[in-house]
């Protein structure tokens, strides 16, 4: 399975990416499943808020990820 992970603002900061392709062996997760994923390979991420989005949509942490899919980590929104 191939999925695009596209990073925002403090999170782009923290991996030091904007984006990256990743190849996975796991043909059927969850977003918690990636989350937790990326929060072992970026550890400062543990310790920061952020939403997930797939596909250009909000989404929960149960949500699953597909093939091709687009995720992108998103910081807090402040608004007004």
């Amino acid at each position: 399975m191939i999925i695009n992970i596209k990073y925002f603002g403090l999170l782009a900061d923290i991996t030091k990416k904007k984006e990256e392709q990743m190849v996975l062996d796991e043909s059927n997760f969850s977003v918690a499943f990636l989350k937790s994923k990326m929060e072992s390979a970026y550890q400062e991420l543990q310790n920061t808020n952020y939403s997930v989005a797939v596909n250009q949509a909000m989404v929960g942490m149960d949500t699953n990820i597909k093939d091709q899919d687009v995720i992108a980590f998103l910081p807090p929104f402040a608004g007004g």
